[in-house]
């Protein structure tokens, strides 16, 4: 893609879909959900992404959890560069020389790139924080992703998508707040 265009996506995801994070609370949840009905398995070689990757909670909690390999997609060039250096940070941090959490580190890829250019074929487990507005652009993406794969969708349930199935729901609370996190597989 030329920088130009790359520059404008960048732009407009900016004003359309605009950086929402994801709570650790909840992402201790998910990933329980994901040993206990999906089948994670922790230092395997299952692939996780996270599609619209913010500033890499997600995939450095994944990688530092699960030990798997944690990829991000973030069109935004700033939270690339946050990801970025929060890894370094970590990896600079680590005084006792762990080399357990060096590989596990070394698990993480954050790509700058428009998420709806992936495919997805390579991936066990997807996850996305989408606003429904966004929702009717997905059918694409999803259509790349193998049928045992498990779509994660944090807060809002993905809706108008007759290629997915919801296969289990999760609900945390959060200071009196119920969060919802569904999962999908392709049917």
């Amino acid at each position: 893609m030329s920088d130009d265009k790359l520059n404008y996506y960048e732009f407009a995801s900016q004003i359309a879909l605009p950086f929402l994070g994801s709570h650790e609370t909840v992402l201790k949840d998910i990933f329980k959900h994901l040993q206990k009905k999906f089948n994670l398995q922790i230092n395997s070689n299952q692939k996780f992404i996270d599609l619209g990757s913010g500033n890499g909670t997600v995939i450095i909690y994944c990688a530092l959890k699960c030990a798997i390999k944690s990829v991000g997609v973030e069109i935004n060039s700033n939270l690339v560069k946050e990801t970025e250096d929060r890894i370094k940070n970590l990896k600079e941090n680590n005084e006792i020389g762990d080399r357990e959490l060096m590989k596990r580190l070394d698990k993480i890829e954050v790509v700058q790139s428009d998420l709806f250019t992936i495919t997805l074929e390579a991936y066990d487990f997807i996850y996305i924080f989408s606003l429904p507005t966004m929702q009717r652009y997905l059918k694409h993406i999803f259509q790349t992703a193998r049928q045992d794969a498990v779509i994660i969708s944090y807060k809002y349930p993905l809706e108008h998508l007759p290629l997915l199935k919801k296969v289990s729901e999760l609900t945390t609370s959060i200071y009196e707040q119920i969060l919802s996190t569904y999962f999908y597989q392709r049917v």
